[in-house]
């Protein structure tokens, strides 16, 4: 400031307050657009737990606020893997689309295998349930309103999380003193009993020790340790008590998880009479952006809206 006399001293201005700039120069373009904010809000990263040595984090997306008593609906999203580290934000885009639906998304990392083989993949999602619950009004979720909706891997773990819900081995917390109530469970294209994953038509190994899923349940081969499976297995977990609404889709060329895998969760759960929507999606490979054209998420959407 080579001159002290023209310094003017900050204050503090509110919007409606503060000048206007009223400088013209020629040949200056004006833009008229609405003000109101239009994209959903990402947090990145925030820790939920320390677990084994790792720090364990959520992608938070919350949609546009425009009262501090907000609360949404919330999705408690789980990114497939193959059970192994998560590429966290691989739907984040898509995700961002959902969140302007008006639902508080999230991501949630989980404990890898083979360092941390199951259940440590559906304990984490119920921490992290517990931990955005216990914020709610930190990010405008409505607590009592709350799905686990999760792709591939984390299709299994979020269908194992909700038939489990309480059950005290796949919690780290104590369930007597805080227990979940999940609304609402959407798998996509996820496995369930992985014993039967080689045998029907894929691409890889499903079953050996160093195999994904090997490594998954403690680096073993699989047809060595069925009862090991099978406790992996959402559907030993279904019965006729009531479960919240399961939606279930899976690509009918599915080269990773058999589509049997899908119609063996959805016949469990319609023998025990429980609610299940089940879609396939034609000739579509694993995990292809199909599931989240805009027609699908209002499809998703839909689901959500009847369930709650």
């Amino acid at each position: 400031m080579n001159n002290q006399s023209e310094f003017i001293a900050p204050q503090d201005y509110s919007w409606d307050t503060f000048p206007e700039a009223s400088a013209a120069p020629e040949g200056m373009l004006t833009l008229n657009e609405p003000l109101d904010d239009t994209y959903p809000h990402v947090i990145l990263n925030v820790p939920y737990a320390q677990k084994n040595g790792l720090s364990l984090h959520l992608h938070v997306i919350t949609p546009v606020i425009t009262e501090k008593s907000q609360e949404f609906p919330l999705i408690m999203w789980v990114q497939g893997s193959a059970f192994h580290k998560q590429f966290l934000g691989n739907h984040l885009a898509h995700f961002i689309e959902v969140a302007k639906r008006g639902y508080v998304v999230a991501m949630v990392e989980y404990r890898w295998a083979p360092e941390n083989p199951f259940p440590a993949q559906i304990k984490d999602l119920k921490t992290a349930t517990r931990f955005m619950l216990a914020h709610a009004s930190d990010y405008h979720v409505n607590p009592k309103q709350y799905i686990a909706w999760g792709d591939s891997s984390g299709g299994h773990t979020v269908t194992t999380a909700v038939v489990t819900e309480n059950l005290p081995e796949f919690n780290d917390e104590d369930t007597t003193v805080l227990p979940l109530h999940y609304a609402a469970c959407i798998d996509f294209y996820g496995p369930t009993d992985i014993s039967r994953m080689n045998k029907v038509p894929s691409t890889q190994d499903h079953v050996s020790p160093h195999s994904l899923e090997g490594e998954f349940f403690g680096t073993n081969d699989l047809y060595k340790v069925p009862e090991l499976v099978q406790k992996g297995n959402p559907i030993s977990y279904i019965s006729s008590k009531k479960l919240p609404p399961f939606l279930i889709m899976h690509g009918s060329k599915d080269r990773l998880v058999p589509f049997e895998q899908s119609v063996l969760l959805y016949n469990a759960l319609k023998e025990n009479h429980q609610n299940v929507t089940f879609y396939k999606m034609t000739k579509s490979d694993h995990g292809t952006d199909a599931f989240f054209t805009p027609t699908m998420i209002d499809l998703v959407d839909r689901f959500i809206r009847k369930t709650l």
